[in-house]
């Protein structure tokens, strides 16, 4: 009897230390909030509430608003949640409708549901270790153009000090209807893609940590795309590699291109305005079985070039390689798949 007395005693202890440890948690987290939004003037909201009670902090702000090097972001409201013993793992829930202006041009996002999770090491400077928002049904308007995304991915994760991992993915793309008459007049190209997806990796001159608001703002070091993939009906693009822009803007690096269905790419482009009788139209001989190599030097010129058919005969500086081949050292073949490699 003396146990279970002692037993109870002890639960009741604990549930009121928990609830004390809420309560000055949120008392903490309260002021912390004030007095950032206080010291960040880019971040404004027209209130805060704190709930969640007891295992919970979920603050709700109402009326949000971003504005960053001519970009703003507002919104009815964003809710950000977090366990109360795991305050460095936190959700964030959107509501269905944003505005953005980017540069003065206005766009607005409507989404079925979109949400955001981010996770930072539980050390003192809580660098960040990784980002994750997904969105459901989303239609992204700038003017009247609609563009439609069934659903989009964006990821980051560190693999350095001040360097991170990022790729994007949309899924089941429509892009507007008016936009893509005017740019393909004769409906050649697709008006639904499958896939899209960009990835890259960032460095920044200094860690992504709690200390981002404070001094100089972290600049971006490098940025390098490592990989690429578009997909629709019958086609698949995928590029690999490693692709750095210099201080003039300009792409060098290796990469590797992987097309599947470019027999149905061919078609398009025999298809297209250009009448593909003419020597350097790329759709001309291109479409026959075997493989195909070529390069190009350090300048651009066109060197050596060669299309190999099946019974091993070669044929030299064929118009269709130069057409192909575009940038400098780039091997190329196709069979059923074409691949280019940069």
């Amino acid at each position: 009897m003396r146990a279970l007395r002692a037993l109870t005693v002890l639960a009741v202890l604990a549930t009121l230390a928990w609830c004390g440890y809420w309560v000055i948690g949120q008392q903490a987290l309260d002021r912390a909030i004030r007095a950032g939004l206080a010291h960040v003037p880019e971040v404004s909201a027209g209130s805060h509430s704190i709930g969640g009670f007891p295992n919970r902090f979920d603050v709700t702000f109402n009326e949000p608003r971003v504005a960053v090097d001519g970009v703003t972001w507002t919104a009815p409201f964003v809710q950000i949640m977090a366990l109360s013993y795991q305050p460095n793992r936190l959700i964030a829930v959107f509501a269905h409708d944003q505005a953005l202006r980017v540069n003065g041009t206005e766009a607005s996002l409507h989404s079925e549901d979109l949400r955001a999770s981010m996770a930072m090491d539980a050390t003192l400077d809580l660098p960040l270790d990784r980002v994750t928002l997904v969105g459901q049904g989303l239609d992204l308007l700038v003017g009247a153009a609609n563009n439609r995304f069934d659903s989009l991915r964006l990821a980051s994760r560190r693999i350095g000090p001040a360097i991170h991992e990022i790729a994007a993915l949309a899924e089941t793309v429509y892009p507007d209807t008016a936009m893509m008459d005017r740019m393909d007049p004769q409906g050649l190209w697709p008006r639904r893609f499958d896939v899209l997806r960009l990835d890259a990796e960032v460095a920044f001159d200094r860690p992504l940590d709690r200390h981002l608001f404070d001094g100089a703002e972290p600049r971006l070091s490098r940025l390098t795309l490592t990989g690429a993939r578009v997909a629709w009906d019958g086609v698949d693009i995928v590029a690999a590699g490693r692709l750095t822009p210099d201080a003039e803007g300009r792409l060098s690096g290796d990469v590797t291109l992987t097309v599947t269905g470019w027999r149905r790419l061919l078609d398009l482009a025999r298809a297209g305005p250009a009448d593909p009788r003419e020597p350097d139209h790329p759709g001309r001989d291109a479409g026959r079985d075997g493989h195909w190599r070529g390069r190009r030097d350090n300048r651009g010129a066109a060197g050596r070039g060669r299309r190999r058919s099946e019974d091993g005969a070669g044929r030299s500086g064929h118009p269709a390689a130069a057409a192909l081949i575009g940038p400098p050292k780039m091997h190329a073949e196709w069979d059923n798949n074409f691949k280019l490699e940069i």
